[in-house]
Order: structure tokens, then C-alpha cells, then sequence
């Protein structure tokens, strides 16, 4: 049996090493496995972090790397990686720490007894208030606008069988968001509580306006209910507005400026949904590739390499 652990890093080179050395200890417990790597997908850091990857590599050939040719994003990173390598298990943790490589051989463990995915339940992190409402605010939101189940508290660390990884590689979006699409396919999960620990090194790359658009990009990747919204208000509209001319008796002119009102604030509140699903349309339609590898800056066993190709021709 074979584990690959796909971990997307981005200008992370302080902690490359301390990660590496935490992963490797809690791996190598996992003696039934007959093979295990650290798949690094490098996406396009500025620092040394790729160099970094590159030296452990040379001593220890379970190490691989996939370079994006460009900064393609978190998601398309993961994308990449479970796409790039041939294995029985997949599993998906950062870099930084904060989400703890030990907990790999629970998650292993969870999906020896039966589960086809483990992941991590972010019970408690060490950061503002402010952030940990809007976050609550977030998953409570997506979960009641979402058209399929949402996962409360999971994040992409986890383990997966890889029945689960094809399933959830299947759909042909440029706009991946894989926490949804693990709710979306279903299949038997274990949740493992843990306690989110802070970065070993640096500063996280997710500030207020990156955390937004994160949040905004998962409720429109899992969810149509905006464009429902838009039926709701319309019908809503349409039954009222007659309610109130007849109730208070308007004149046909204060009901024309009525009426102009609410068209004008039913454009207002339905053009900018349609607008961004037409968007996301589009660019489906157009169809270009999530990520794009650098082959000259990758290192990949064969098998590997023939295997991401593949899934960059589909």
C-alpha cells in the first residue's frame, strides 16, 4: 500500500525542513504502509523554498516536488498534486504547522477501521474574535445556502482512499474547491478534533481581503442559492407591490415612482449575482487549465510523471 502526501507550499522556506523532520517521524510509524513520499507542489515561491524541497530530495528520494510555472492559487496546488502521482491513499496538509503532521497516523488509522476519508476538526484556533466570528459566520452561512452537504469545521487536511480522490477530481471546473466537493461525493468520513497550533515560521499569506475572497469563492463553487435569491426577491416583489397600491390607495403616479424604485433595486441586487455565475460560466467554457507544471523545476519518479500528463490532457 502506498501513501502520498501532498503539500502545497508557497515562499514557505523556514519551514520546509521542521516540517519535513515532523512528517517523516510520524510516517515512518506507519509500518504496514509499503511506501509513503512527500509530494511538495512548489507554487512558483519566490523564495528558496523550492531549493529547500530540492536538497532534502537529494538524501531521501521519498521526497518529491511539483513546480507550478505560476502562482495558480491554494486549490489548484492541491489539485495538482493529487492529480500528479499514482497511489492507495492521498492525504492533504500545509506546511506552515499550524495543522500538525502527527495527526496523519490517526487519520491512517481511522481509515483502516473503515473510513474512505479522515480529516482534521478545527475545534479552536489562537486568533482575534473578530476573525473567529466571521469564520463560524462562514460555515454556518455556506452550510445553509450550500445545494449539497457541507462539512462543518473541515478544511482540505485530511486523508482519502483514492476511490475519493478520482470522485473528487471528476468535475471539469476551473474553479476548484475541494472542502466542497468532499462533502459533495459523500463516501464515510471520521472527524478528529484537534487544537490548530500557530505557524512554526513567517507570517500567513491569508489577511482579511484574502480570507473574504476565500469565502466567497467556496459558497459560490458549492452553492446556486444566490441565483435562487434572485427568483425569491423577484416573486417577492411582484406579490407585494400590488398589496401596497391597493392597501394605501397610491395614485397612479406615486405608483409609477414605486415601481421605477423597485425595479431599479431588483437590477441592483440580481445583475451582480448573474454577472459573477455568468463569469464562472464562461471561464468554464473556456476551459483553460487549473494549474500548469514546470517540468524543468519538478522531480518526479516516471510513472509519476506520465501520470500528470495524463490528467493535464483530459
Amino acid at each position: 500500500m502506498k501513501l502520498t502526501v501532498v503539500v502545497p507550499i508557497r515562499n514557505e522556506s523556514e519551514n520546509v525542513v521542521p516540517f519535513y523532520e515532523r512528517a517523516q517521524k510520524a510516517l515512518e510509524l506507519l509500518t504496514e504502509l509499503e511506501e509513503w513520499s512527500l509530494l511538495f507542489v512548489n507554487n512558483a515561491s519566490e523564495d528558496d523554498s523550492l531549493e529547500r524541497v530540492l536538497a532534502l530530495r537529494s538524501t531521501d528520494p521519498r521526497v518529491k516536488v511539483l513546480s507550478l510555472s505560476r502562482d495558480f492559487g491554494y486549490h489548484p496546488a492541491l489539485v495538482a498534486g493529487l492529480s500528479a502521482v499514482d497511489s492507495d491513499y492521498y492525504a492533504v496538509v500545509d506546511v506552515d504547522g499550524e495543522d500538525p503532521p502527527e495527526l496523519l497516523v490517526q487519520f491512517y488509522e481511522a481509515i483502516q477501521q473503515g473510513a474512505q476519508v479522515a480529516y482534521g476538526i478545527r475545534s479552536k484556533r489562537d486568533e482575534p474574535p473578530l476573525v473567529t466570528f466571521g469564520r463560524k459566520l462562514f460555515y454556518y452561512a455556506n452550510r445553509q445556502a450550500a445545494d449539497s452537504e457541507i462539512v462543518m469545521w473541515m478544511g482540505e487536511f485530511s486523508m482519502m482512499t483514492r476511490q475519493v480522490r478520482d470522485a473528487i477530481l471528476a468535475p471539469n471546473t476551473t474553479f476548484p474547491f475541494l472542502r466542497a466537493e468532499l462533502g459533495y461525493v459523500g463516501f464515510t468520513r471520521a472527524g478528529i478534533p484537534y487544537l490548530r497550533a500557530k505557524r512554526m515560521h513567517g507570517k500567513s499569506h491569508y489577511n482579511f481581503w484574502r480570507m473574504s475572497r476565500f469565502a466567497i469563492a467556496g459558497i459560490l463553487s458549492s452553492s446556486s442559492f444566490p441565483l435562487r435569491f434572485v427568483l425569491y426577491l423577484a416573486i417577492c416583489i411582484g406579490l407585494v407591490f400590488p398589496i401596497v397600491v391597493g392597501v394605501f390607495r397610491l395614485s397612479a403616479e406615486v405608483a409609477a415612482r414605486l415601481a421605477i424604485f423597485c425595479s431599479m433595486y431588483f437590477l441592483l441586487m440580481s445583475i451582480p449575482f448573474i454577472a459573477l455565475y455568468l463569469a464562472r460560466a464562461y471561464k468554464n467554457g473556456v476551459a483553460r487549465p487549473v494549474y500548469v507544471v514546470d517540468w524543468t523545476k519538478s522531480q518526479l519518479d516516471v510513472e509519476s510523471s506520465l501520470r500528470s500528463k495524463e490528467w493535464l490532457k483530459v
